[in-house]
């Protein structure tokens, strides 16, 4: 019977035993069992990144680092293997890159999603998901890093030749020339303080000739409206002066076509009449017994009986 009981206690303890080694296998490897792989792949070097490291989505742990490995194919790519949460669902559009931990220098793997590519990223053990590792902002620095260098040493040496010797000599020369100006301006603006003071004062001047003006303009307008009501009475002048004129045409046309030819035949009748008359009496005045015997006989001329030529003639 006592033997029995040692079996039977030997058999039981290993039955516990082996229940606690299965149970403590299985709590071991539960979280391989929720995990899906992926494999992360980088052209680019990923220092401070370890095995165990954390990988987070969008900020929140979803996984880690399972090992790190170059490409058997192409040794210049680095295969990290991860394992990421069932939960935490993966798009063909999701990206990878290195972030720091605080002063640690330690990193992990930041993964994100641009919307590219919404499709489900397939995994499983034996293909497990590509996810590519771009560079961070402090990795885009660090490779510019030299060609900053090389732009700073340029500008640096384009200071000094900016501020050599003649560069600064010139620079004090414009600066003494600017004082100058400065001086020039300042005399000038003080020669023009008593003109702009008469301007004001022809200002003032001009606002008050604009309110003559305006005045002007009133009465203008006034005596506009009086010339407009006697247009009217100037028009009836024109008619009349028209009236005249035509009358006086008739008039003109009455003395030059009939009363002037009259006249002027008169004053020649009545010439004619005056120069007989005064030769008559001149005739009188030489010889007034011809009023009684008559006019006397004329000289004979030449040809004529009793005609004698005078001395000294041929």
């Amino acid at each position: 019977m006592e033997s029995r009981a040692n079996v039977i206690a030997a058999g039981l303890f290993v039955i516990a035993l082996t229940i606690a080694l299965v149970v403590t296998a299985l709590w071991l490897t539960r979280d391989s069992i929720d995990r899906v792989p992926y494999l992360v792949v980088s052209k680019i070097p990923v220092s401070g990144l370890h095995a165990k490291a954390a990988v987070r989505l969008r900020g929140v742990d979803v996984g880690r680092v399972d090992s790190i490995a170059f490409d058997p194919g192409d040794v210049r790519t680095i295969l990290v293997s991860i394992s990421v949460d069932r939960s935490a669902s993966l798009s063909q559009g999701t990206y990878g890159q290195l972030a720091f931990q605080g002063v640690t220098g330690l990193s992990y793997i930041a993964l994100d999603d641009d919307g590219d590519k919404p499709q489900k990223l397939a995994s499983t053990s034996d293909a497990p998901g590509r996810i590519e590792l771009r560079r961070s902002l402090i990795d885009s620095l660090g490779e510019s890093g030299k060609d900053l260098l090389h732009d700073a040493g340029l500008a640096a040496r384009r200071v000094n030749l900016l501020l050599s010797d003649a560069n600064l000599e010139h620079f004090a020369g414009t600066l003494r020339n600017t004082d100058a100006a400065a001086q020039q301006l300042a005399t000038l603006a003080s020669r023009l303080q008593p003109a702009a003071q008469s301007l004001q004062g022809l200002a003032t001047d001009t606002r008050g000739t604009v309110q003559k003006l305006d005045l002007l303009l009133g009465d203008l307008q006034g005596v506009t409206v009086a010339f407009g009501q006697h247009l009217g009475a100037l028009d009836d002048v024109g008619r009349g002066a028209r009236a005249v004129g035509d009358a006086s045409l008739a008039v003109q046309a009455q003395l030059v076509d009939d009363t002037l030819p009259r006249l002027t035949r008169t004053i020649d009748d009545l010439s004619h009449t005056a120069h007989d008359l005064d030769r008559f009496v001149t005739q009188m005045q030489a010889r007034p017994q011809s009023l009684v015997f008559g006019a006397p006989a004329p000289a004979p001329g030449p040809g004529e009986p009793g005609f004698s030529a005078p001395p000294g003639a041929h």
